[in-house]
């Protein structure tokens, strides 16, 4: 296998919100690959209050759209309200188009599509932090 560069900026604190438990994994490993903390969940209500609970400690959400209960745009919404600075990645699948409008009123900050590419991924990543 080849080895991963280490991230050129720091070393986060990034909260997971994925319903999916292999994806929820796989993002995670990749995360941690890199020297990322990773916290996770797989519902939407529990991450904006394990991110209420931490405020201050997280310094990246990634949150698929796709979550049962409340959607993946309006957690960012809720998490954009209470903190305005943390940025957001949305996580949507290949087949999901979304909605111009929706997407600029959820405050996110990137979007990423499925599957995840290691390096592209971790780009992101070290482009939002």
């Amino acid at each position: 296998m080849k080895e991963i560069p280490r991230n050129k900026t720091k070393e986060a604190t990034i909260l997971v919100i994925v319903y999916e438990h292999i994806v929820r994994d796989i993002l995670a490993r990749i995360l941690r690959t890199n020297g990322h903390e990773v916290i996770s969940c797989s519902v939407g209500f529990d991450g904006i209050r394990k991110f209420k609970k931490g405020k201050g400690k997280f310094d990246l959400i990634m949150i698929d759209i796709l979550l049962p209960g409340i959607s993946g745009l309006d957690v960012a919404k809720k998490i954009k309200k209470i903190s305005q600075k943390t940025p957001v990645i949305l996580i949507k699948g290949w087949d999901k188009e979304l909605d111009a409008k929706e997407l600029k009123d959820s405050g996110a900050d990137f979007i990423i599509s499925k599957p995840f590419f290691m390096d592209k991924t971790l780009e992101l990543v070290e482009n939002a932090i």
